[in-house]
C-alpha cells in the first residue's frame, strides 16, 4: 500500500483553480500534479511548478508536428495512468476524439470533472431568471451557449465515468441531472493569504473606482462608463477601466483601489469578486435574486445591475466609513468561504469517497482509504 494518494488535476487551469488547489493539496500532503492545455486562461501558471503546459498543437505533417504528437500523447496518457484520481476541470481535453477520456475510462480511474462556467453554461438557462443576461449578453456569446453543446460535453465526462463537482451553485441548474444524479460543491478558491489586505480609508474623499473587465460586453462595461460620466459631474472620485493587461497588473491595480466594480451582466461572482474581496476591498458584482439565497449568510458582495449601478456607485462614492467595511468584511468572508488551503480538505475528502466506491488502498498522512 502507498502512502500518498496521488492526484492530478488537468484541463483548462481557467482562473489558475487548477494551480491553486494542486498547491493547496500540496500544503496539506496530498501528491498533486497538474496538467494543463497552454492558453488564454492561465493566471499563475508559467511561476507554478504545480502545474505544466501541454503545448498548442502544431502544424500537421511537419517533422516537429509528429514528434510534438508522439509527445503529447505519451505524456497525457502516462500522468492519468500515474494518478489515484483525476480531477477534470473545465471540461478541456487533450487528444483528438477525446481518447485521453477513453484512457481514462479503460483505466478505470475515479474522478471528477469541475465546470466553471461557459464550459457548460446554457444561454436560454441563464436567460430564465436573468433579463439582464438575456438583454445584453452578446448574441455571439448567446448562440454559443447551447444546450447541445452544453450536453454534448457533459455526456462525455459522464460515459468516462466522472462524477461532477462545480465551484458555486450559479451552476446547477446547467448541469445535466440525468447524467451527473449528485453534484458535488467546493467552493471557489484561492490563496488568500497571498492577497496584501488593504482596505479603503474611511475618510477619503477621492475614492478610486477600478474596473478591470476580462470582456468588455460580458462584464457590462458600457453601463459602467456610463455611470462613470454621469457622476463625474457631481463628485470628486478617481476612474481607471484595466483591460487586456496580465493578472499581475490587474491585481496591482485593484489592490489600489476603493472601489471595486466586477460585472453586471451574469448574476453570480466570479474568481475575480473573490480577490476584490480577499484585498479588503467593496467589490460590485451583480447577483440574481435566485442566486443571492444560495451562497453563504451575509455575502459582503454589492449587487448593482445595468439599470442601477449609477445609483450604488454614487452611495458608494458618498460613504467613506461603508466602503472600509465592507472590505473587512470581504476579506472574512474570502478567509471563511474561499481559501484553497482550508478547502482542500473538502477536496481531499471528496477524492477518498471515489476511492473507496472503488475499492482503492491509499492514505494520506495516517488515513488510510479502502
Amino acid at each position: 500500500m502507498r502512502t500518498a494518494m496521488r492526484v492530478l488535476h488537468l484541463g483548462s487551469n481557467i482562473a489558475s483553480q487548477m494551480t491553486m488547489s494542486v498547491e493547496a493539496l500540496r500544503g496539506i500532503g496530498v501528491e498533486a500534479r497538474g496538467l494543463a492545455v497552454r492558453g488564454g486562461n492561465e493566471k499563475f501558471t508559467e511561476d507554478s511548478p504545480a502545474v505544466e503546459t501541454v503545448p498548442e498543437w502544431l502544424e500537421r505533417g511537419s517533422v516537429s508536428w509528429f514528434v510534438g504528437h508522439g509527445r503529447r500523447y505519451y505524456r497525457v496518457l502516462s500522468l492519468i495512468e500515474w494518478a489515484d484520481v483525476l480531477h477534470w476541470h473545465f471540461g478541456t481535453t487533450f487528444l483528438r476524439n477525446n481518447f485521453d477520456l477513453w484512457w481514462a475510462r479503460f483505466l478505470e480511474k475515479p474522478g471528477v470533472v469541475e465546470f466553471w462556467g461557459s464550459d457548460i453554461r446554457i444561454g436560454e438557462v441563464e436567460g430564465r431568471d436573468n433579463c439582464f443576461f438575456r438583454q445584453h449578453a452578446s448574441t455571439d456569446y448567446v448562440d454559443r451557449q447551447s444546450a447541445e453543446r452544453s450536453r454534448s460535453l457533459q455526456t462525455a465526462f459522464a460515459r468516462a465515468g466522472f462524477e461532477c463537482l462545480v465551484g458555486c451553485k450559479s451552476m446547477y441548474p446547467h448541469v445535466q441531472r440525468d447524467l451527473f444524479p449528485n453534484i458535488h460543491l467546493v467552493r471557489q478558491r484561492i490563496p488568500v493569504h497571498r492577497y496584501a489586505y488593504r482596505p479603503p480609508e474611511a475618510d477619503k474623499k477621492n475614492p478610486l473606482i477600478v474596473h478591470c473587465p476580462s470582456s468588455l460586453s460580458l462584464k457590462g462595461s458600457a453601463f459602467v462608463l456610463n455611470a462613470i460620466e454621469q457622476l463625474r459631474a457631481k463628485h470628486d472620485f478617481e476612474f481607471r477601466l484595466v483591460h487586456n493587461v496580465s493578472h499581475e497588473t490587474a491585481l496591482a491595480q485593484i489592490g489600489d483601489a476603493d472601489i471595486f466594480v466586477d460585472q453586471l451582466i451574469l448574476g453570480a461572482h466570479g474568481i475575480a469578486a473573490v480577490e476584490g474581496m480577499a484585498m479588503g476591498k467593496p467589490v460590485i458584482c451583480f447577483v440574481k435574486p435566485s442566486m443571492m439565497a444560495l451562497y453563504p449568510p451575509n455575502l459582503p458582495l454589492v449587487s448593482a445591475n445595468p439599470d442601477t449601478v449609477t445609483q450604488v456607485l454614487e452611495d458608494l462614492i458618498c460613504d467613506g466609513q461603508r466602503r472600509h467595511d465592507l472590505g473587512v468584511r470581504g476579506r472574512a468572508y474570502a478567509e471563511k468561504h474561499h481559501d484553497a488551503p482550508r478547502l482542500a480538505h473538502e477536496l481531499t475528502a471528496l477524492y477518498y469517497s471515489l476511492l473507496r466506491r472503488r475499492g482503492s488502498r491509499v492514505e494520506v498522512g495516517s488515513v488510510a482509504v479502502g
